[in-house]
């Protein structure tokens, strides 16, 4: 009588994170976009990230390209991606922004003193107000067009406010700023943003 051995079976029907092994890569991809790498992932993909630096890379697949190709179609990467086949055709491209910072300051005086700057910038601005001389517990309101209302008090002397708003170009900013302290208070201001050159 012959012994029956069990042996595992490699083949389409196998399970790889509880989903079947031919479809393991498309999940991979889309587990990815929003953690980064997953157990498994193919050792050709390069990390997406956000890019910071100014440059950034970008893979543009041919009309025949490999599913490999076309899954990087679309990503911005910080670093160059290698290429997937060994004769890959597709077109990798490098593209350069140059950023600078912006300051805008100035100072308000007065009860419901305000001030409206106006400028076009990236989606991160930042704005201090920083008390000079009246009453130390002045209110102060700060009205963006793309991210809401922030107020607060500047019994620290200082206080930080950030607006935020997802972009990758120039958008246009409206900051308001109302000072509610005493007829003597006088604050001081700083707007800072970035703009794509």
């Amino acid at each position: 009588m012959m012994e029956e051995q069990w042996m595992q079976h490699i083949g389409d029907d196998q399970l790889v994170n509880g989903m079947p092994k031919h479809m393991v890569g498309v999940s991979a991809s889309m587990e990815q976009k929003k953690s980064g790498p997953v157990p498994g992932d193919p050792p050709y993909r390069t990390r997406p990230k956000k890019a910071e630096t100014g440059t950034f890379w970008t893979v543009h697949p041919k009309d025949k390209a490999c599913d490999k190709c076309k899954a990087m179609a679309g990503i911005q990467f910080e670093e160059e991606p290698e290429r997937p086949p060994p004769n890959c055709k597709c077109e990798i491209r490098k593209h350069g922004q140059e950023r600078r910072k912006y300051y805008i300051d100035g100072s308000i005086q007065g009860y419901e003193g305000s001030v409206v700057r106006l400028f076009h910038g990236l989606g991160h601005v930042k704005v201090t107000i920083n008390h000079i001389t009246g009453a130390l517990g002045s209110g102060v309101q700060v009205f963006s067009n793309n991210d809401g209302v922030r107020s607060g008090h500047t019994l620290e002397k200082k206080i930080i406010f950030t607006f935020n708003m997802f972009t990758g170009s120039n958008v246009f900013w409206r900051i308001h700023i109302v000072q509610k302290g005493a007829a003597t208070t006088v604050v001081g201001y700083r707007i800072e943003y970035e703009q794509i050159k």
